[in-house]
């Protein structure tokens, strides 16, 4: 992100807030564009409203949700109108997760509810790790391309830096498919490693996302165990975003797609006091809305860091119980999520039959996530045919990839126009333009309309 102290000063100024507020308001702002476009969303009753299939949320067991808070929730005034325990999170909630991992996540060592942390989200966990593992202008090492959030995530209120670990200027890489190797991984965050350092920036910490978003595929034990063994060797902590940990399906065409494997599972050559593992409501769970997630971390002083500022982020205790209740409840829990998984499949058939009709490409062999990385490339350029212009962003004269970026723009505007939203790549810092995000986990109704306006879309592209 290009930022200028000039623009930072003088909105500094001008509102007579301080330059860290400037900063955020000139460069920090992403949730203002979809508080505008998906002001009115598609439903039934709302047939003009946008259909989104750009944000990761997943509707497909909403009314599953629905019931169960409406046939669960008992409001208790003592342990819920009160401060309770206080903002680290419930006993009950915390021991509720403590006994979901202990069954979904297969831990070497089992895990305890003192070792947890419950937020308002995986998105406060983000930023509560930035904050008390990087000074300010200290870095997290992150593979390419990664979560489009954690550009606000780390550096909002910790100041960190995101130190990208770049995979097409490695020799020998051939695809997205290497991004999950565990010899390229190495050299990426070595590479990414010394060119921080090249540039006065100490990185702090490794941060993987597993499941992959955007890519939607899992980390092979191997590739895990040899970026902890890194890890190690530079004095890292490793942070593991699992928030898809349990939505992974099955595809009988991909038989060889990598499971899933927590962090948490393997023995891994990393002291235990530096892994940081957080997991949440909003995607497993279909519950983006309740605003729920946890650290899991041995590291006491850690621990004691976020916990002395949890009450600037404290979850209603209401809300906490609603999620301990449905993991209480483990036959609920087990039924919830393999019909979820089930669904996630069949959303997934459906939009690659779609991709394929239309003669769009997207990365293959995934299994886990609520979304697909589709290829656009031709429609970036405009050609149906014929070979592709060099689009890698590293490769790219500066006049170029302006063109190219707003081309991009332009393809994000017609989407707009036509009422469905998808994730551009360059939101995801991706090597190579051209790729977007379609999230497949809206509601069967919205998602056929969303294909439709989709294929439009395609056919609008070529000609414009």
């Amino acid at each position: 992100m290009t930022t200028s102290s000039q623009d930072i000063t003088a909105t500094a100024a001008e509102f007579a807030i301080s330059t860290r507020g400037a900063y955020n308001q000139l460069y920090m702002r992403g949730w203002s564009f979809f508080e505008h476009c998906l002001a009115t969303p598609w439903s039934p009753e709302t047939p003009d409203g946008v259909v989104n299939l750009g944000v990761a949320e997943n509707s497909l067991m909403h009314s599953e949700v629905v019931k169960f808070v409406e046939q669960n929730t008992k409001v208790d005034p003592i342990s819920q109108l009160t401060y309770g325990n206080g903002p680290r999170g419930s006993p009950r909630l915390r021991r509720a997760l403590a006994g979901f991992l202990n069954r979904k996540f297969s831990p070497l060592e089992s895990v305890n509810g003192d070792d947890i942390i419950v937020m308002a989200g995986v998105t406060p966990v983000i930023d509560a790790l930035a904050w008390a593992l990087c000074n300010e202008g200290e870095g997290i090492i992150i593979p390419q391309p990664y979560y489009t959030a954690f550009a606000t995530d780390i550096p909002c209120r910790a100041r960190g830096v995101i130190i990208p670990a770049t995979f097409q200027d490695i020799e020998g890489y051939k695809g997205f498919d290497d991004v999950f190797d565990a010899d390229m991984n190495v050299k990426a965050l070595e590479t990414a490693l010394s060119n921080a350092g090249s540039k006065g920036i100490k990185a702090k910490a490794v941060m993987l996302v597993n499941p992959h978003n955007p890519l939607g595929r899992c980390y092979t034990p191997s590739a895990i165990k040899d970026i902890a063994s890194f890890c190690q060797t530079h004095g890292l902590h490793l942070i593991s975003d699992e928030i898809y940990g349990q939505s992974f399906y099955s595809i009988p065409a991909i038989a060889n797609a990598v499971p899933f494997t927590s962090t948490l599972a393997l023995d891994l050559p990393i002291d235990d006091q530096k892994l940081h593992v957080a997991y949440g409501a909003s995607k497993d769970f279909c519950a983006n809305g309740l605003r729920l997630g946890m650290l899991h971390t041995r590291n006491k002083g850690l621990m004691g860091a976020i916990a002395s500022n949890a009450m600037l982020g404290w979850p209603p205790y209401l809300v906490q119980d609603i999620w301990a209740a449905m993991l209480e409840d483990t036959n609920y829990t087990d039924s919830f999520l393999k019909k979820n998984q089930e669904l996630l499949a069949e959303s997934y058939k459906l939009v690659t039959d779609f991709l394929k009709e239309q003669g769009v490409g997207y990365f293959g062999n995934t299994n886990a996530g609520m979304f697909l990385w589709i290829d656009l490339r031709r429609h970036l350029v405009g050609q149906k045919e014929g070979g592709l212009p060099e689009l890698r962003v590293a490769k790219l004269a500066p006049r170029d990839l302006e063109k190219y970026l707003e081309r991009e723009q332009h393809i994000w505007k017609v989407l707009g126009a036509n009422k469905i939203l998808l994730a551009m790549g360059s939101a995801f810092a991706t090597e190579e333009l051209g790729w977007f995000r379609l999230t497949f986990s809206a509601s069967r109704p919205a998602l056929e309309v969303g294909l439709e306006r989709l294929k439009k879309v395609f056919e609008e592209l070529f000609v414009n």
